[in-house]
């Protein structure tokens, strides 16, 4: 397996568009992509057409751990690539971090 990720915390530098088009030229080779949405904002789990039910599981609930990764993973339209989407909860990532001991330190 291999690991490819687009971060940066400053915005319209492209990323979700880098990632989205990456991943679909790599699943058209017949590569096994999951694509990992961790931006609130969601832009590539609705560029690849998926949208989180309120009681389906999405990257917040797989890093709280109250579901099992394979849960919040779920197929795309596309053959070959998968999407562990964000929704607006994961907003809430930033609180759980910080009671984590995980936030930033002031």
């Amino acid at each position: 397996m291999k690991t490819c990720s687009a971060i940066s915390l400053s915005g319209g530098q492209g990323k979700t568009t880098t990632v989205f088009f990456t991943a679909l030229l790599l699943a058209s080779q017949g590569k096994k992509i999951l694509s990992v949405d961790a931006d609130p904002q969601a832009n590539l789990t609705f560029y690849l057409g998926h949208e989180v039910k309120p009681d389906e599981p999405s990257l917040f609930e797989v890093l709280t751990k109250q579901v099992d990764v394979e849960d919040g993973i779920y197929e795309t339209e596309y053959d070959n690539l998968f999407i562990m989407p964000a929704d607006r909860s994961l907003l809430r990532s930033v609180i759980f971090s910080a009671a984590a001991g995980l936030g930033h330190s002031s």
